[in-house]
């Protein structure tokens, strides 16, 4: 037998008071869940619901759901890991590489031809200064995102990418110690080829911070497909 609406959402109420409110959770438990409660209620028309989530719940002994949702938590936060490298690697070999491309040429411009505050910044300074910009940017956007977003372990996971996001800022400031000399080189030489990989770094860094929301995105599409089909 096929589930009601008003079936789905109670038994998403039971998966949260067991102890997981994340949406992204609850609906991969229930995506399991469900097709055992819909047998059981099948073979016996009698059974109550709630009778056949604690049958189902007692299926996984005395711990419950833990194994099952560390299991979908780590599944998760596999997935989010892969559409960021999967968005990092499509930003790079799209029609996008026009904006790393664009923001090299500003960076360049702005290393020859400005002297802020009397000051002469090399390419590579000027790239550790759009980081941080960005950086800016991408922590106010994340602590206005919709309250909503939160109770995903989707969103948790962004968490885990703000400590990327923190090596990439050591990265940056010890950077500057070996960028900040005007008389820096990018050439086949030991020296040239350090550097050359530093800026890579820095440039990858910039545009990496700007690729957690669509990555957040991608991973709630993911869980908005089971909604989908338990609430359509």
């Amino acid at each position: 037998m096929k589930l009601s609406p008003d079936q789905i959402t109670t038994l998403k109420k039971l998966i949260s008071y067991k102890g997981y409110p994340e949406i992204d959770l609850q609906y991969e438990i229930l995506d399991h869940v469900a097709c055992k409660v819909e047998v059981m209620l099948e073979d016996n028309p009698k059974l109550s619901l709630d009778d056949a989530f604690r049958k189902v719940h007692s299926e996984f002994g005395i711990f419950g759901f833990s194994d099952l949702a560390e299991s979908y938590t780590k599944s998760i936060e596999r997935r989010y890991r892969r559409f960021f490298w999967e968005e990092l690697k499509a930003f790079f070999t799209s029609y996008r590489i026009i904006y790393p491309a664009t923001t090299g040429f500003i960076l360049y411009w702005l290393s020859v031809n400005t002297r802020p505050f009397g000051y002469e910044l090399t390419l590579p300074v000027w790239a550790v200064l759009f980081f941080f910009v960005g950086l800016i940017y991408i922590v106010v956007s994340y602590y206005r995102v919709n309250k909503n977003l939160k109770n995903y372990v989707a969103f948790k996971s962004t968490n885990n990418f703000m400590v990327l996001l923190n090596l990439f800022m050591q990265l940056n400031i010890y950077g500057l110690r070996f960028f900040e000399n005007p008389d820096y080189v990018i050439d086949f030489t030991f020296k040239g080829v350090f550097m050359g990989l530093g800026l890579l770094l820095i440039v990858m860094s910039f545009f990496s911070i700007f690729l957690l929301p669509r990555v957040l995105d991608n991973s709630i599409k993911e869980t908005k497909k089971l909604q989908a089909i338990y609430e359509g």
